[in-house]
């Protein structure tokens, strides 16, 4: 079941990061698009947008990696995590969703 739950976090991961970029990649005229994460924010500001993706996205596949491996952290604890992860991301990626249709643009980025 970890694994499984560590997957599914992962994919919701990818699917907030690439809504993420499509909201936040350029400018849409009469819309103001931030980042709500403050720390992510930070990550853009300094590093840009793709580049705090993709660190954020290999941070995250690290964290997965070692939580589905660990022995130190107890069972119980890492459903919980998981759980609150996918269900946060989950509704971030819903969030997103809803801007990119609202906003007109393509879910593919095209």
């Amino acid at each position: 079941m970890i694994p499984f739950l560590a997957a599914i976090a992962l994919l919701f991961s990818c699917a907030d990061h690439w809504t993420t970029y499509i909201c936040l990649r350029a400018p849409v005229a009469g819309w103001q698009v931030l980042e709500a994460n403050p720390l992510a924010a930070w990550l853009f500001e300094h590093l840009g947008l793709a580049q705090g993706l993709w660190l954020d996205t290999a941070i995250t596949a690290g964290a997965m990696v070692f939580l589905v491996r660990t022995e130190r952290v107890p069972e119980p604890m890492k459903l919980a995590f998981l759980g609150i992860l996918v269900t946060t991301t989950g509704l971030a990626v819903s969030n997103n969703l809803d801007a990119v249709f609202q906003m007109g643009l393509s879910p593919a980025a095209l």
